[in-house]
């Protein structure tokens, strides 16, 4: 353990002022972000009727919330094994006898940083053009199972993306369908509520749609379609067998990159 959390100190101190200040990313990045949320988040008014003003400044600032999320699970911890496949160092790393879980752990400070800043920039854009939000905690504990869920089901979708990375040298269509087809269509942007039954159905067949509808539940932004009892059992359910089995998936992933050999990596 004290090895783990030494490695994950040197990880993060290497990645703050490798990718943050010294190369400005932080800056670059944030700005950048603003102007993407502006375009997502200024048309939204245009599709969503019969609502008021703070409760559709809190549907788009949930969902906006939800999607940063994936973003940063996506671009924080999965395309983590690709940086550290591109620079030589996941070689040096598994010879040496350390775990590569311990980058994952030397990252989740940094991420956490980038998340809150990002967060309040969508804050900030929902308030100047839809209203100030509206969010009020209604059920404390279906939130923190909410916000466990999520976390869970994150971490299994990086994994899940970074065995990917080892396993075919690229994850660029597991991208495309698990980090902005699924949590899209299974209500990350939206309510399950408002979607065509049909899809909800299949939405509540995958991992992703639970975190979701208990976070607009807790906060009084919408009520799930099933019972909110069975959301939480579901959902914390499901999380927990996603992250089992991305988690073997990955630890299979690089005991075959042991035996084979590292392959040239791209994102797409």
């Amino acid at each position: 353990m004290r090895n783990l959390i030494k490695s994950a100190k040197a990880v993060l101190v290497a990645y703050f002022v490798g990718e943050l200040v010294r190369s400005k990313g932080l800056a670059y990045g944030l700005l950048s972000l603003a102007v993407w949320l502006s375009m997502f988040i200024v048309p939204a008014s245009l599709f969503i009727k019969g609502e008021t003003e703070s409760s559709l400044s809190a549907g788009v600032l949930i969902g906006s919330a939800i999607f940063l999320a994936y973003s940063t699970a996506t671009w924080d911890w999965a395309v983590l094994l690709r940086w550290l496949m591109q620079l030589g160092i996941l070689e040096y790393v598994i010879a040496s006898g350390s775990s590569i879980f311990s980058h994952y752990l030397g990252t989740v400070p940094v991420s956490i940083a980038w998340y809150s800043m990002a967060l309040a920039i969508a804050y900030t854009i929902v308030s100047v053009f839809l209203g100030p939000p509206k969010v009020v905690l209604v059920d404390p504990v279906a939130f923190a199972i909410g916000v466990v869920s999520l976390l869970m089901v994150l971490m299994a979708y990086s994994f899940m993306l970074g065995g990917t990375l080892l396993a075919a040298g690229t994850a660029g269509p597991i991208i495309e369908f698990i980090g902005w087809i699924l949590p899209i269509a299974t209500g990350g942007l939206t309510p399950l509520s408002i979607m065509p039954k049909p899809l909800q159905v299949v939405a509540y067949l995958t991992p992703f749609s639970y975190p979701a509808e208990l976070l607009r539940y807790s906060l009084g932004i919408s009520n799930p379609v099933l019972e909110p009892s069975l959301v939480v059992i579901l959902g914390a359910t499901y999380s927990t067998i996603f992250l089992g089995l991305s988690s073997i998936y990955l630890k299979h992933q690089v005991r075959r990159m042991l035996k084979e050999g590292v392959r040239s990596v791209a994102l797409f």
